[in-house]
């Protein structure tokens, strides 16, 4: 096989994955995890079900890579950044704009009881603030370290969860906050503020 046509086959390979991933994506946040099939994956994405597994594998296989595709694609908006209210921003931002059908899904997941074990072990993006929020108290005077003693774990947890929430039941908590008159951006600034807040006031060397 010529380098072009093998390039033209991986080329092939790696949309009809995408495909693959994405209709992946939409059905487990519609309808959870358990009540998904390989089938009903292969039929949302145009495919036949033997080339889903041969392109991806087993629907534990599928869910995981879909889990580590979209929590990738949110991290990368700020893959080497050292701040941390500024890589917060960008992983916000990003999320909100381009990741709510990865949100769903892990809200779905989540309240649909399936344990934390099915997942892929690890959110990269989850873990990078934390790496960040524990540079910025090691960082801190042992002073402002005893005025501020809470796990940097725990403060990025009640972000992550806020973060989650928002996306997930927005269409419900806008309007029942009167805030429908506020456009996309107005209210996103307002939601970045408010997150960038709990790390200023709760994480120390963060200013």
């Amino acid at each position: 096989m010529s380098e072009e046509r093998e390039r033209r086959r991986r080329r092939g390979r790696e949309a009809t994955t995408a495909e693959v991933l994405d209709a992946a994506r939409d059905l487990f946040a519609e309808r959870g995890y358990d009540a998904v099939t390989v089938r009903d994956i292969a039929e949302r994405a145009g495919v036949t079900h033997a080339l889903v597994h041969q392109y991806v594998g087993s629907k534990a296989e599928i869910f995981r890579a879909v889990l580590v595709r979209d929590e990738n694609t949110i991290l990368a908006a700020a893959p080497d950044d050292p701040d941390l209210l500024e890589s917060t921003s960008l992983m916000l931002r990003r999320g909100l704009a381009h990741g709510r059908s990865h949100i769903r899904l892990i809200v779905r997941s989540a309240m649909s009881g399936l344990p934390y074990k099915r997942t892929t072990g690890r959110f990269a993006a989850t873990e990078r603030l934390i790496e960040l929020a524990q540079q910025a108290a090691a960082s801190a005077s042992p002073a402002e370290r005893a005025a501020k003693d809470l796990d940097p774990r725990i403060v990025v947890a009640c972000v992550v969860s806020l973060f989650l929430g928002w996306a997930a039941t927005e269409s419900w908590v806008r309007p029942a906050a009167g805030l429908d008159d506020m456009d996309d951006a107005e209210l996103l600034d307002g939601i970045e503020q408010v997150i960038l807040g709990i790390f200023r006031s709760e994480v120390p060397g963060v200013k």
